[in-house]
């Protein structure tokens, strides 16, 4: 029988805690190679672009570091991933000026418009759903799941980290792998959503209104007023100061996350997993109803869960292959000894 020192036991099942530290120490090299190549890529590109690092920018990559570099109890080790998120995305800040400098708007509403016979899928929601007047109850309802999207990845990772510890461990690792490798796509890929395009000129009909409203404002407000509340200033705090970049539609995240959560509830749940699964459709309505995102931005969220998914359950088996590739090359580059010929 395993004793306290060597078992902990999570879920009615036993683990061996050498394989929860094995795992933690897995998880903390996925951080450092992400962060790791997320500073140098944006290191690359301030130099490349002259963009001027802030003091703030400049602490933020201090805190990263440090984060990375933290060492503390079981549930601040296991959860310290989360910050080195949030601060991955605070430090792109610098570079919005950049960004809007290259944002893809009209190549990526012509993709939209091959999906769907010349239409915008946002458009076809809107003219079938929205009401004429009056306030937009299912509008105000994808503004709620669109501003608590985070909502369930947490609950998913609280439900894992105290049930089935092996498996929290490989969602927070590509928790890090699907956000830091979006927060590089935005910098790179500058993606436009549809209400920006709307309210830039490349969204218009024939006499020249915007072809879709950006429902999220108003739904705020009606929100906000039977409250007793300023819609407007809510709105502008939370959309306009605190996020740093309005470019950043693809991938969607919004569309990521739940995603990702329902691949790692699928292994644990029963047919409870269905209901994420059903959340996260219900997400990705609400984005492209509201004009927050494009169909094709949902996909390619999709596709990013499903590759960070798929790298951090095979971690091993990847990083094998590379030691091999790498042993493989160091041989060739090596000189070999020549050897006499005794005869």
């Amino acid at each position: 029988m395993r004793s306290a020192a060597t078992a902990a036991v999570l879920g009615g099942r036993s683990i061996a805690l050498p394989e929860l530290a094995s795992l933690r120490a897995r998880n903390g090299r996925i951080v450092l190679c992400m962060v790791a190549a997320y500073g140098a890529l944006l290191t690359a590109l301030a130099i490349v672009n002259d963009v001027q690092l802030t003091s703030l920018s400049v602490a933020i990559a201090i805190g990263l570091a440090l984060t990375v570099s933290l060492r503390g109890g079981s549930v601040v080790r296991d959860w310290l991933p989360l910050l080195t998120i949030a601060l991955a995305y605070e430090i792109i800040r610098p570079f919005s000026a950049m960004v809007v400098r290259n944002v893809h708007v009209a190549d990526v509403i012509s993709l939209e418009r091959s999906l769907f016979g010349g239409e915008i899928a946002t458009r076809i929601l809107q003219t079938a759903l929205r009401p004429h007047g009056g306030p937009d109850p299912l509008a105000i309802m994808a503004t709620i799941v669109y501003s608590i999207h985070t909502v369930l990845p947490l609950a998913v990772g609280a439900f894992l980290w105290l049930r089935h510890r092996r498996v929290f461990y490989d969602f927070m690792a590509a928790m890090v792998v699907l956000s830091i490798g979006a927060f590089a796509v935005y910098v790179l890929v500058p993606v436009a959503p549809p209400w920006w395009a709307a309210a830039h000129g490349y969204l218009t009909g024939a006499d020249g209104a915007p072809l879709i409203a950006y429902l999220k404002p108003p739904a705020i407000e009606n929100m906000a007023a039977s409250a007793g509340a300023d819609g407007r200033a809510i709105f502008a705090l939370i959309f306009d100061q605190v996020s740093p970049d309005q470019v950043a539609a693809f991938p969607s995240l919004h569309a990521a996350y739940p995603f990702l959560a329902f691949l790692f509830a699928r292994r644990v749940l029963g047919r409870s997993r269905w209901l994420v699964l059903a959340y996260a459709a219900v997400a990705w309505f609400s984005i492209v109803y509201l004009g927050d995102h494009y169909v094709t931005d949902v996909l390619s969220g999709i596709a990013a869960a499903v590759f960070a998914y798929g790298l951090v359950t095979n971690w091993d088996r990847w990083r094998d292959v590379l030691v091999r590739m790498t042993d493989g090359a160091r041989m060739r580059l090596t000189p070999q000894p020549i050897r006499e010929d005794p005869s």
